[in-house]
């Protein structure tokens, strides 16, 4: 049975009436992708997540400030940094051979 799971944190992402809407198109899409023979087997779970459980580089959310501050933009600045002198890396090794 396929399952397709959604997390949102509770009363930030989506309301009841958007939450109806991602399950009846995410399994249509499902179902135009793999075939009208598995809609009876298509599971939909949207599960919400209270406000401070779960967080973003050790930061519980949602912290709107946090997201749209100077931390955030240097945290993902430098793992982008990371990762595309990984991706040179790489790419110089492969070349090599």
């Amino acid at each position: 049975m396929p399952v397709i799971e959604v997390r949102f944190i509770r009363d930030v992402v989506a309301n009841a009436e958007q939450k109806k809407e991602l399950i009846e198109k995410l399994t249509e899409t499902f179902v135009s992708i793999c075939g009208e023979v598995t809609r009876p087997f298509v599971y939909c779970i949207i599960q919400d997540t209270p406000q401070m459980e779960w967080g973003i580089s050790g930061v519980p959310m949602p912290d709107l400030a946090y997201l749209i501050g100077e931390r955030r933009a240097q945290e993902v600045k430098r793992a982008n940094d990371m990762m595309a002198q990984a991706i040179a890396q790489q790419s110089s090794s492969e070349t090599k051979t």
